[in-house]
């Protein structure tokens, strides 16, 4: 036969898994958020592709000079589509109902005059404004690069001029700089801020979805205890010939075989998040982070879920402590803001900021939170640095020890029945109600 704890571990998986909570928030939705966010990234990178390689410029040329059929032509070998709309066209271009026409270029009738007296000429760009969407104005980014690019050769045909048998890259240079990256004792062609851009793009996910898991295992724990107590089932547990503690233990037991199959689903999802961001990098950028060696290795994937699982026991053993001063599932679940707000500020303040850059005491009040470390971890992954990842586990499961050691002893007491912590706003006595108590 069964345990006792065996079986108090079986009826709590059981009602958790029955509760539709729980499959949505801490196991459909960590397997479907990083797939669906690598699939949507990719789509919108190819949607923007797609944008700025068909290009339909519509052209107003005032010019009669050889510079403006010069300019035209340099923009036609570049792949964009010239069109030249009649007066009709273009105000429907600018009122947004001609949806040929990405955008309006107008070329002043000055324009070769000053070119060539070495003036600068002005070239308006139009671009109709109606989803305001990346996609929209993409494409005017994008001709004002190729503009630019037409200005560095006039640029370079006037330095040639006055400066004859120079050279002119020199001329327009007189300082070159290099910014090289330095990734484990080696130089790399990539500067600073691109790695860091990209890198960026990858992890910034990661402590919203740690958050999210962490919030749905407080609310499970929580849950779990307050409704025994408020449906009076948790005293007809306490009755029967089971030991409080095996109560317990079987109670954090069971949200930890919850926990685990999410931290699967979670590094199952991230795992796919991460090969997709790879993937769509090399095929969209010359950066790729996994040719430089800044992929997750086995032992940060390990390490992260070595963390995340011992964040989900303590956020778990600590709703059970804070439930067991509610006396209905509505108070606890407004008492888990106690735990809401550690949850978020490490996370929110390490999304950004390195830890070593904090000033000493912000630097302890993180590491004192035992929710810190899964997206310390997550940093840990690129760099190597398991050091403070590694005192970090320790101390969860000394935390979690001692919270569990904090619950057991309110399990063994008459306490769990008769400690109450209600946020209730008590009702003033009325003047009557007054009297008829005196």
């Amino acid at each position: 036969m069964a345990s006792p704890l065996m079986k108090i571990i079986k009826k709590e998986v059981l009602e958790m898994i029955r509760d539709p909570r729980l499959l949505l928030g801490m196991i459909i939705v960590p397997v479907l958020i990083f797939p669906l966010m690598g699939t949507a990234m990719s789509m919108s990178a190819s949607t923007v592709e797609d944008s700025v390689s068909h290009i339909d410029l519509g052209i107003v040329n005032l010019d009669s000079g050889n510079r403006s059929g010069e300019l035209i032509g340099f923009l036609i070998l570049r792949g964009v589509n010239d069109t030249y709309p009649s007066a009709g066209e273009m105000g429907n271009i600018m009122n947004g109902t001609e949806s040929d026409t990405d955008l309006l270029m107008v070329i002043p009738s000055d324009f070769t005059a000053k070119i060539e007296a070495n003036g600068s000429a002005n070239i308006t760009l139009y671009t109709p404004m109606n989803t305001y969407s990346l996609s929209e104005s993409l494409p005017a980014d994008v001709v004002t690069s190729y503009l630019q690019e037409y200005q560095e050769i006039l640029l370079n045909e006037r330095l040639a001029e006055s400066y004859p048998g120079s050279d002119i890259s020199e001329v327009r240079n007189p300082v070159a700089i290099s910014s090289l990256s330095v990734i484990e004792g080696e130089p790399v062609t990539h500067t600073p801020s691109e790695i860091t851009n990209q890198m960026m793009t990858q992890s910034l996910m990661i402590p919203m979805v740690l958050m999210i898991l962490l919030i749905m295992v407080a609310q499970l724990a929580a849950t779990s205890v307050a409704m025994e107590k408020e449906e009076k089932t948790l005293e007809t547990l306490l009755t029967t010939p089971v030991s409080r503690g095996t109560i317990l233990f079987g109670k954090i037991a069971g949200v930890v075989v919850i926990s685990a199959i999410a931290v699967v689903a979670y590094m199952a999802g991230f795992s796919y998040y991460i090969s997709s961001m790879n993937s769509m990098a090399s095929g969209t950028t010359s950066l790729d982070l996994a040719a430089l060696g800044l992929v997750p290795s086995t032992t940060g994937m390990l390490v992260l879920l070595a963390t995340l699982f011992f964040s989900l026991v303590s956020a778990l053993s600590l709703s059970v402590l804070v439930a067991s001063f509610t006396e209905d599932v509505r108070s606890a679940q407004s008492l888990l803001g106690v735990i809401y707000v550690p949850i978020f500020i490490p996370a929110l303040v390490l999304m950004f900021v390195d830890l070593s850059q904090l000033p000493a005491l912000a630097q302890a009040a993180i590491m004192a939170i035992p929710f810190s470390y899964p997206v310390l971890a997550a940093k840990a992954m690129y760099t190597g640095e398991f050091t403070v990842i590694l005192f970090g586990i320790v101390y969860q499961i000394v935390f979690t020890a001692i919270v569990i050691y904090i619950a057991s002893r309110m399990f063994s007491s008459e306490k769990l029945l008769t400690a109450r912590f209600n946020l209730k706003k008590r009702k003033p006595l009325s003047l009557g109600r007054i009297g008829r108590k005196n």
